[in-house]
């Protein structure tokens, strides 16, 4: 049995509140794995709001936003990219909801990030991770992503760098 995916790239801003939704649910996992590495606390509500504030940042014409849905519309996961200058883009916000996983949302989401940063010029594709996510660091290696350090323009801060892990795909 599989899903009905439909996968989309948002060309204008996406519903907030749907986004608010699914973005809690991310930073609820992702800040959790990030304490089990020893990193700061943060709040969820905070980032989330952080994350809508620079939306534009990943929308046409300097960035995308993968929308995956299921037939109904309901929103099942999501994938960010922004140019951060004219030959790196940087991949964002990875999330699909356990729902979804197991059929390769969160690789076909990568995949078209991946194609529509090469579609905006990019050289470089660069990515982040929280050190122990083993499934994303697998993901991403199948992908032909290597080890970077941290890049500059990350869209982190640098007390996470302790935290994190950085790749990079040559386009």
């Amino acid at each position: 049995m599989g899903l009905d995916i439909n996968l989309t790239f948002a060309d204008s801003r996406p519903d907030l509140d749907e986004l608010s939704e699914i973005l809690t649910e991310y930073y609820a996992q992702i800040l959790e794995r990030l304490m089990t590495v020893g990193g700061p606390g943060l709040n969820v509500d905070e980032q989330v709001q952080s994350s809508l504030g620079v939306i534009d940042q990943f929308l046409p014409p300097s960035g995308a936003t993968v929308l995956a849905r299921d037939q109904s519309g309901f929103l099942l996961g999501c994938g960010f990219v922004r140019m951060i200058d004219q030959d790196r883009a940087e991949l964002k916000r990875l999330f699909v909801r356990d729902l979804a996983r197991g059929y390769g949302l969160g690789r076909k989401i990568i995949e078209m990030r991946i194609e529509k940063a090469k579609e905006l010029g990019a050289t470089t594709v660069l990515a982040d991770t929280v050190r122990g996510n083993s499934s994303m660091l697998a993901l991403y290696d199948r992908l032909g992503f290597g080890e970077t350090p941290c890049y500059g323009d990350n869209a982190n801060s640098e007390q996470f760098d302790a935290y994190l892990v950085y790749r990079k795909l040559e386009l």
